[in-house]
């Protein structure tokens, strides 16, 4: 073989080599994750069902957790849930409080309102999940007896779990960024909350509520070892931000921040997660204040 020769092939070689390694972050690359979102003013599904359907569609949202007012009919849930889901969008039963930590009653009459629901409703008109904000951070006694606290939110979160399983319903919780650093040692041994939490549901949102993706105190390093470890046990997560305004500090909402700021923060984060075939992308807070948003 010719010099002439090889030094073609030589050439062919460190092209195709070159251009692999400049397209394999393009072929390894997921597409944009659909988001979920919050809806905690239900009658707003009366109110204006087409306005929603068409903003979550709009905004490439697929999950939507609906708070239950038990107030309303049931075919008006029927209804929109079937409206949604024509346009590819679950929604999910969503409720809780911080006093569902110690009392059980608020929690069995949620489920069997989710019960008693999905048995006179056609699969089309049903719910998909169940989605829990029960935040037990915020009664007193977290400060004040926080073992005792943590014990009744896990026997919470283990009812729920049972509860779930038995409608057939895929469980989502909400959990602070930093449950991370919130450790336990009761009756259901000893371990990180965040851990114990996403072992207990099938999947999280981790409410790391800061405008920015980057830095200490950015999305991405607060969820880091939420994502990972849910990455390892083979479990469902989404990244929570918040949109609302809130009088604990410009820096924990994309409040006052242009739409194009916040969203290429969270492309961000998208971009430092994607790699992980259980990260499930973004869930907004809420809805209501995202669609007031210019």
């Amino acid at each position: 073989m010719s010099k002439k020769v090889i030094s073609l092939w030589m050439a062919a070689i460190v092209l195709v080599f070159t251009n692999f390694i400049w397209l394999k972050p393009m072929l390894t690359m997921r597409v944009e994750q659909p988001k979920a979102t919050w809806l905690w003013h239900t009658s707003q599904i009366i109110e204006q069902p087409g306005e929603l359907i068409t903003f979550l569609d709009k905004n490439n949202v697929n999950t939507l957790y609906l708070q239950i007012n038990t107030d309303l009919p049931i075919d008006v849930y029927q209804k929109f849930i079937q409206q949604a889901g024509s346009y590819g969008i679950e929604v999910h039963a969503l409720d809780g409080a911080p006093h569902w930590t110690s009392k059980r009653q608020p929690v069995e009459n949620f489920f069997r309102w989710v019960e008693k629901y999905q048995s006179v409703s056609e699969k089309t008109a049903q719910f998909t999940g169940i989605h829990l904000d029960i935040e037990p951070y915020i009664l007193p006694s977290w400060g004040s007896d926080n073992q005792k606290t943590i014990e009744n939110f896990q026997q919470t979160i283990q009812y729920a779990e049972e509860e779930a399983s038995m409608l057939g319903l895929h469980l989502g919780v909400d959990i602070a960024f930093w449950f991370d650093t919130s450790f336990y040692s009761n009756s259901f041994g000893e371990g990180v909350l965040s851990e114990w939490l996403i072992d207990h549901s099938d999947s999280v949102s981790v409410m790391a509520y800061r405008n920015k993706a980057k830095g200490r105190n950015g999305i991405i390093a607060l969820s880091q070892n939420e994502v990972d470890y849910a990455r390892s046990v083979g479990k469902d997560i989404r990244i929570a931000a918040e949109t609302s305004k809130t009088a604990e500090g410009d820096h924990l909402t994309f409040f006052g921040k242009k739409n194009a700021y916040m969203n290429n923060h969270l492309r961000e984060v998208e971009g430092a997660f994607n790699h992980s075939d259980h990260f499930k992308g973004i869930a907004i807070h809420s809805l209501e204040s995202w669609m007031q948003r210019k």
